[in-house]
């Protein structure tokens, strides 16, 4: 089961993350705001993606995906690890063993998948700044990736910077050079940082509503 969970949650993430660019900063942003204990309450709770209808759970510390799908898949997709035998893929490796349906000629397999998105700690910090969350997490000693969170009535968008034209924004307003290269690593100041916020600046966003 777990090399088949592997193999699919593979395909899928690979789909969401292939095109997102590494944009960084050298500390956590804002700077000179203090990073929150936990998630308020009214922020916990668990959020449908109008993307792809996992759910997004969010506790007091903890964010997590949760994919619950079956997926099709004919088997000559299958890596060589997997042998068919009726109704049962088998891991010639690890001798585990995952139930699936038949659908004429390929196989529904049902896929269960937590996937561990953001947990507070040393390497991965919260601060609120102008009615946002900010999601930092770490990549190196002065690499903070940064996601935006918004929550209005029932409504959560994460966004993050993916564009050229975000880049453009924040060598404008950090003053660096143009001649720079990816990876990007700016350096601003609460001010800086919020004139970007405040210009359109986390523009790839994706959209959550809240489950009763």
């Amino acid at each position: 089961m777990k090399t088949v969970k592997i193999f699919l949650m593979t395909v899928v993430l690979i789909s969401l993350f292939a095109c997102e660019a590494r944009i960084t900063f050298n500390e956590p942003q804002p700077a000179n705001v203090e990073n929150l204990l936990k998630f308020p309450q009214r922020l916990q709770g668990q959020y449908l993606s109008l993307e792809d209808s996992s759910i997004l759970s969010i506790d007091n510390k903890l964010i997590q995906r949760i994919y619950d799908f079956d997926y099709k898949i004919h088997p000559i997709e299958l890596n060589s690890t997997l042998i068919l035998n009726g109704d049962t893929l088998i891991d010639i490796n690890t001798n585990e063993k995952t139930i699936i349906k038949h659908d004429g000629d390929s196989l529904i397999i049902h896929v269960h998948y937590i996937d561990t998105l953001f947990q507070m700690d040393y390497d991965n910090v919260v601060r609120k700044f102008k009615g946002y969350f900010f999601l930092n997490t770490r990549y190196g000693k002065e690499s903070w990736e940064v996601k935006k969170m918004q929550l209005e009535k029932k409504k959560l968008v994460i966004s993050r910077i993916s564009t050229e034209n975000e880049i453009k924004k924040l060598k404008e307003i950090t003053e660096t050079s143009q001649e720079t290269e990816p990876p990007y690593n700016f350096t601003t100041t609460k001010k800086q940082f919020g004139q970007f916020v405040k210009n359109d600046g986390f523009s790839h966003k994706e959209t959550f509503i809240k489950q009763e």
